[in-house]
């Protein structure tokens, strides 16, 4: 419903506001009488009515109306064509002084005559259009003449000219719109009316005058709020009028004003753009803050922009890829700004639109994301959430969408690292034109890449922030000590030896963070290049150079497999030997793959298992532990870190059993990592020990224990794996014969309690593949050693990312405990005939 305003705008001057007289006529005299008109002179001031209602398209009601009270005496002829030629709704039409002699003709006489338009139009060189109309209507007829006696010039305006318009160069109007613009006046009886789809609005007119050096110079400020109207397309129109009947239309046009959601500051809101829908906007009063959106869970690319309380764009935004998008802004002088408008009560609003972009959003399909209305935001216990608070001590306040809050660790908290990041980064070799490629290829969470060249190359780096228009990026370069400052695509000619190029990204909080990219050009200054990288194929050198940039304690030993990349695949990739779970990563699967183990265990694609096999995919800080040494070393393993691996899983805080101490002792005994072997545990029984295997209580097999599934080799019967583990754990390997060898009673066969059990296996694991030189989470995975056994068949699992993902949690328990930087050696296959590229996963 659209709120009709019956008010005019106020008039604001350089000396405060000055009153408008509320009569249209410039000068009335005292004598109001109005006398009864005979026959004849009702006859025509009924014609004329008529004639002049037409004008304005007035009703047959309105007119019988208006007739009526020319009739009976409650205002002239003369007062109603006045009232009719000098309306908002006659002078919105643009009536220049010509146009208006002829109407005021053709309503007087029923016709243009020109002798009369000439008689009007010099009349208006000398009166205002209100004395004209009175002038020639008595011409005609002294008793329709209007009430007093008006005449005068009045204030006569000219020289309108508009800088700015009322509508909005955007598709959507939002917020305080403003026309601003000059003209000339010959005096203060001025004012606006301020209309959409015919309906009067409140509006405001500001006006200062005498610059320019003309005490007639007036500059003014037209302003209306949007938010009094309702969403949907409207006819706006602004008219500026003065006393002497005249009108100029200073703004107009149709806008779309934008249904909107209001959002508020700390909360969460689920968004969406619904299928048919273009887009989504919303609305948000920041008090006395900062505006902070953030965008997170997206199902599709959308682009974002913020508006400021006047509608204007303050930026855009937009991640391709990524699943996030923020909007940031300054909080608004809503003073300054009520001053300006004269609008009271303004607030520190922002305008927010979500939309589609690219060709590659379907229309047809919603797009889901939520809002997160806070400087930082977090993703605790699988939902999004604002950080609302922070007691300085290492712990933070979140609050869902539901309003609900929690105190967390801040560590604990999940804090998505948004701000101070970049979106996009691309290092152009500008001989070729082409992009270089990084190792790892570039990812938003990724702060550390490299690059090896062995030659001169001249490169231009580009960054996007991942807060967009809100972010600053600076890049330097420093080779040997030599820094320089480039600019976003500038060349620079990467010298000999060692370079360090990193972007720093200020976010819009003045959060900062790094990117280092670690060049190198031929050697380094050091012995690596000589003595390490020309152990391994050329592709592997940027990799390797990116870790010891990182690590330089790190020892990095090439084991020659003397097999094809090609051939070791195929066996991998067959036999059921690489299994991936079609619950957690259905792209994964193999199509029309058979179930090789319960529940749903299948055969990986092609494409995946090659990923998985590739060396090269494991050279980043987090995944290199897969070719750690497993044997065991007191200078690196301790019982704390044991416990960080185990931290949360059904190990951690058990009455019954200290897991870290059992484990650790296990491998020190074993002569292998404790940290394997918590790894190991959490990968074979799961995190939170759903294999019956780690409790004994498998039906049948009671007070039997195997931590890591020996002897569980798969089956396609339910629950023949968990079955066999169960048997080994009872006679090792021959259960039909109920036998245990004196090598299986080295391993403290049969496990009986959950210390045999670890204890034991450790021993199995040393004794099986440690000694055998299966001695890291690659090797046991992927049987590639040359040893004079048959290859692929001493394979310790066959879930294809097993070392994958337990080089990880290594790697998370040296990070918990400050330990990366120790002297790790690593041991790390080499094919030959390596693919070109690394491969990927697919989606």
């Amino acid at each position: 419903m659209f709120v009709r305003r019956p008010e005019y705008f106020a008039v604001a001057a350089l000396g405060g506001l000055l009153a408008v007289a509320a009569s249209v006529f410039t000068v009335m005299s005292l004598d109001t009488g109005i006398t009864e008109p005979d026959r004849k002179t009702l006859k025509k001031a009924d014609d004329i009515v008529v004639r002049a209602g037409s004008l304005t398209s007035s009703s047959d009601e309105e007119i019988r109306i208006a007739k009526d009270r020319v009739e009976d005496g409650f205002i002239s002829c003369g007062d109603y064509v006045i009232s009719v030629m000098t309306s908002p709704e006659y002078l919105l039409t643009g009536v220049s002084d010509n146009k208006f002699a002829e109407d005021l003709c053709s309503v007087i006489y029923g016709e243009v005559r020109p002798d009369e338009v000439n008689y009007i139009l010099e009349d208006l060189k000398d009166h205002s259009r209100i004395s004209a109309i009175d002038r020639a209507i008595t011409s005609e007829d002294k008793n329709l003449g209007a009430t007093g006696n008006p005449s005068g010039k009045g204030s006569v305006i000219s020289n309108v000219s508009l800088e700015t318009t009322i509508d909005s160069s955007e598709k959507y109007t939002v917020g305080i719109r403003e026309a601003s613009g000059s003209y000339t006046a010959t005096g203060d009886e001025v004012r606006t009316d301020f209309f959409v789809d015919g309906s009067l609005y409140y509006g405001y007119l500001n006006f200062t005058d005498g610059k320019n050096g003309k005490s007639d110079y007036r500059e003014f400020v037209l302003s209306w709020d949007t938010a009094d109207c309702a969403p949907g397309r409207h006819e706006v129109y602004a008219l500026l009028r003065s006393s002497d009947g005249r009108g100029t239309v200073i703004s107009g046009g149709e806008i779309t004003i934008p249904e909107k959601v209001t959002i508020y500051p700390g909360s969460v809101a689920q968004g969406l753009i619904p299928s048919g829908n273009t887009n989504a906007w919303y609305m948000i009063d920041c008090a006395d803050s900062d505006c902070y959106i953030n965008f997170a869970g997206l199902s599709d690319d959308i682009r974002v922009s913020l508006y400021d309380l006047k509608g204007n764009l303050i930026g855009s935004n937009e991640n391709p890829g990524i699943p996030y998008a923020m909007l940031r802004g300054k909080e608004q002088n809503t003073d300054a700004v009520a001053k300006e408008t004269g609008i009271t009560g303004v607030s520190n609003c922002f305008y927010i639109c979500a939309s589609r972009t690219g060709s590659g959003s379907d229309i047809e399909k919603d797009i889901d994301f939520t809002m997160i209305q806070s400087r930082e935001c977090a993703y605790f216990d699988g939902c999004y959430m604002a950080v609302t608070g922070d007691d300085g001590n290492g712990k933070v306040k979140l609050t869902d969408k539901d309003k609900i809050t929690y105190e967390v660790e801040r560590k604990k908290a999940g804090i998505l690292p948004i701000n101070g990041a970049l979106s996009a980064c691309i290092i152009n070799d500008s001989a070729v034109d082409k992009f270089l490629d990084i190792y790892p290829e570039f990812d938003y969470l990724t702060r550390n890449y490299a690059y090896y060249m062995n030659s001169s190359k001249s490169i231009a780096i580009r960054c996007t922030p991942l807060e967009g228009y809100s972010a600053n990026v600076t890049i330097k370069a420093d080779s040997n000590g030599n820094e320089v400052i480039l600019e976003q695509g500038q060349l620079y000619e990467i010298p000999q030896g060692e370079t360090v190029i990193t972007c720093t990204v200020t976010g819009f909080d003045g959060t900062s963070g790094n990117y280092s990219f670690y060049l190198l050009n031929g050697n380094d200054e050091g012995d690596f290049s000589e003595n390490t990288l020309s152990k391994f194929p050329t592709s592997y050198y940027s990799g390797l150079w990116l870790l010891h940039s990182l690590h330089p304690g790190y020892v990095f030993t090439a084991y020659n497999t003397n097999l094809s990349f090609d051939s070791a695949l195929a066996a991998e990739d067959s036999q059921g030997r690489s299994l991936i779970q079609n619950s957690s990563f259905p792209s994964y699967v193999k199509p029309n793959s058979k179930v090789f183990d319960k529940p749903d265990w299948m055969a990986a694609r092609t494409e995946v298992v090659s990923y998985f096999m590739d060396p090269r995919n494991y050279f980043t800080p987090e995944r290199i532990f897969a070719f750690e040494m497993l044997g065991f070393d007191p200078r690196v393993h301790t019982i704390e870190g044991v416990r960080e691996i185990i931290r949360g899983s059904f190990m951690d805080g058990s009455a019954d059993y200290d897991y870290a101490q059992i484990i650790y002792e296990a491998g020190e005994n074993a002569g292998v990592s404790p940290y394997f072997l918590a790894s190991r545990i959490i990968q074979e029984m799961g995190f939170n020990g759903e294999s019956a295997l780690c409790r004994g209580d498998l039906t049948g097999y009671e007070g039997y224990y195997n931590f890591f599934d020996i002897g569980a080799y798969a089956t396609t019967e339910p629950g023949g794996a968990v079955i066999n583990g169960a048997k080994y754990a009872q006679w090792g390997r021959d259960w039909e014969a109920q036998e245990i060898t004196d090598t299986e009673a080295s391993f403290l066969l049969p496990w009986t309690s959950v210390e045999r059990s670890i204890k034991g296996g450790a021993l199995w694991i040393a004794s099986g593949y440690i000694e055998k030189g299966q001695n890291t989470l690659y090797f046991q995975k992927f049987d590639v050693l040359d040893d004079g056994t048959d290859r692929y068949n001493h394979q310790y699992a066959q879930n294809i990312m097993m070392a994958y993902s337990e080089g990880l949690r290594y790697y998370r328990s040296y990070d918990s405990i400050g330990m990366t930087d120790a002297g790790f050696e690593f041991i790390i296959p080499v094919y030959n005939n390596m693919p070109e590229s690394y491969g990927s996963l697919p989606e």
